[in-house]
């Protein structure tokens, strides 16, 4: 399989290109979009793994180009944490999944495998009669026997068992298989088609690569036409997360990581040592706007690659640093800076021994963040016993709380009780067809926002089509197989944590929106005995917008809002209400205290405090003394 890397960071892209040799993929990469195009328009790739920030053309752009000219590539969008906007505009544009940087590499390879797999016949194993190729462990046995495979030997068998009926020319092969750094002659080829041969017929695969006369070669298509189906405890005992799947060996490419931050480590010392340059020039008010705009670029460039080379702690310092220096500065900031930028430095400054260390994961392990693990409500419906069974053991080691349902007349009574985030469904149950059960759903004002994931054992044409007729999102052909179920899952539940981020955050200033926050504070109020709440106002914000345009006006909004956040380090709620007005709200403090932190922001505004129970019981109550506040 041939991938084509979109990436202008020459660390991230060497280091995703080795994840991605690692895997026998063949790999190209283009450092920016004018150079991706001619890349995506002159050969033929598998997957394009697509930056959004590019020189010369974006990712975005780059990607609607390439759906504009009606090419069906899968592309994954790498974008940067906070760049909502960048993934709904990607998605929009045509790409077909993203990932989010600092990238996992793990993770990488999920969806690398989950994107390449559609439109193939099959789950993640590739089987014909006794011959099985993995992917993921990039293993291949007939007959139970390993085969020891090179990697080139490896990916022209994978090659053709993805595409069993079609025949490849020597030079669709080296397209697929070979970079346009190593291009190969034709006679290299015959010979690595050679050597597989020879190895498949050593074990008992005899002619199964066939030559089509004048056109090229293919599997033989008289080879695994009595191929055994694959039972569910098959799949069971193949998908289990319980038994881990074996890798390839991780020591050559850990040693490859290491080599990679010792080449790249000097680059990242450069970007650091802008970031130095621009704290000093802050500090002696000589900072000019291309030193703030250079570390601005440098602080993203070290918050995409830090947490590839497991340093997450100097991706968060960075993308500090990166939302600092987009605002407008002043000398005041400069103690805040400085100490990030030393943070950083500490950081970057690791002994050798601990860079040798570095493991890094290249099979998909399960979430543990914080923010991935938040318990997701699975309701899973199937008259099939084991099948719930082994839902439960694949998707609960990945902070999934899995209900299941074996008799799906009893699904309205336990429907509210679950209040599921998604529902896995199965098409064909004795008692309700599950078809059925979907289309009633969608019809129900309460639940039809619901995702639906079905399981079924065909996928002809018409039985896909009558799911999705009835409102269905996805589906997974039985027997299930662990890592294409959970990747499924795990993608559909982070679109709905993005549509949920975007439902509760205010799109200008990053902090919760009015209804949101309004939520929030009540529910402090009745928890809390008492506490303040505080009105910040820019009374400015009208005349600046009139006078300078809204992109100045929504500039100040951001900077205010950067200024409440890192005064009160998620110690307090803070909330946009609109027309300049931000709400703060603090448990267990005086008015005094609070007055003194706001007061300390160096920016104009107004703000107005008022106490609870003292001034009023609820937000409205609060809101209406603080307003009557500033009024006066």
């Amino acid at each position: 399989m041939r991938i084509l890397i979109v990436e202008d960071d020459e660390a991230i892209a060497n280091l995703v290109a080795q994840s991605l040799k690692a895997h026998h993929y063949a790999v190209d990469i283009a450092d920016d979009g004018s150079i991706g195009w001619e890349c995506a328009e002159s050969t033929t790739y598998d997957l394009i793994l697509l930056d959004v920030d590019l020189p010369k053309l974006d990712g975005i752009s780059l990607c609607q180009q390439l759906r504009d000219r009606r090419c069906e590539t899968p592309i994954l969008l790498m974008t940067a944490k906070n760049a909502t906007e960048h993934r709904i505009r990607g998605l929009d544009a045509g790409a077909d999944d993203y990932l989010v940087k600092p990238i996992d590499l793990g993770e990488l390879q999920a969806r690398v495998r989950a994107l390449l797999r559609r439109g193939v016949v099959g789950a993640s194993l590739l089987e014909v009669g006794d011959l099985r190729l993995d992917p993921q462990s990039c293993q291949v046995t007939y007959a139970e026997e390993l085969l020891s495979l090179t990697p080139k030997e490896y990916s022209l068998l994978e090659l053709f068992l993805r595409h069993p009926a079609r025949v490849f020319s020597c030079g669709d092969i080296i397209e697929h298989l070979w970079t346009f750094d190593d291009p190969p002659q034709e006679d290299s080829v015959k010979s690595h088609i050679k050597g597989l041969r020879q190895k498949l017929k050593a074990v008992g695969a005899v002619n199964w690569i066939e030559n089509v006369y004048g056109l090229g070669y293919r599997l033989n298509q008289t080879i695994g036409k009595e191929e055994k189906k694959t039972t569910i405890d098959d799949a069971k005992t193949i998908a289990s997360p319980v038994s881990e799947p074996e890798v390839p060996d991780s020591e050559p490419y850990n040693q490859a990581v290491a080599q990679l931050w010792n080449q790249y480590r000097g680059l990242m010392e450069e970007r650091l040592t802008v970031l130095q340059q621009a704290v000093q020039a802050l500090r002696t008010e000589t900072l000019t706007e291309d030193m703030q705009q250079a570390a601005e670029r440098a602080a993203h460039k070290l918050a995409g690659v830090l947490g590839m080379f497991e340093r997450p702690e100097g991706t968060q310092i960075a993308r500090q640093l990166e939302e600092l220096f987009s605002g407008q500065l002043n000398s005041q900031q400069h103690p805040a800076l400085q100490l990030l930028v030393q943070q950083l430095s500490q950081v970057l400054e690791i002994e050798q021994s601990s860079i040798e260390q570095i493991e890094v994961q290249i099979e998909v392990q399960p979430i543990t963040t914080p923010a991935s693990i938040r318990s997701w409500n699975i309701l899973a419906v199937d008259d099939d016993p084991i099948i719930l069974a082994t839902l439960k053991q694949q998707l609960e080691p990945w902070g999934m709380r899995v209900t299941a349902i074996e008799n799906p007349l009893q699904f309205w009574t336990i429907l509210p009780s679950v209040n599921p985030d998604l529902m896995i469904l199965d098409v064909e149950m004795p008692q309700l067809n599950g078809v059925a059960l979907c289309q009633a759903i969608r019809a129900n004002p309460t639940w039809q926002s619901l995702p639906i994931v079905f399981l079924t054992a065909h996928q002809d044409p018409a039985t896909v089509q009558q799911i999705f007729a009835a409102g269905a999102d996805d589906y997974v052909v039985k027997p299930v197989v662990g890592h294409e179920l959970i990747s499924r899952i795990t993608q559909r539940l982070e679109r709905i944590r993005l549509l949920q981020t975007l439902s509760t955050k205010d799109s200008i200033t990053g902090l919760s929106n009015q209804y949101h926050s309004s939520q929030v504070i009540a529910t402090l109020i009745t928890q809390t005995q008492s506490g303040c709440f505080a009105i910040a106002y820019l009374p400015t914000l009208r005349q600046i917008n009139i006078q300078q345009g809204h992109a100045a006006g929504n500039q100040t909004l951001k900077q205010l809002s950067q200024h409440l956040e890192m005064t009160f380090n998620n110690a307090a709620i803070l909330g946009y209400w609109g027309n300049g007005e931000f709400a703060i709200a603090l448990s267990h403090t005086s008015k005094e205290a609070l007055q003194k932190q706001l007061s300390a922001i160096p920016m104009r505004y107004e703000f107005a405090i008022v106490q609870y129970p003292v001034d009023g019981f609820t937000v409205q109550a609060l809101y209406q003394a603080a307003s009557l506040c500033l009024e006066g």
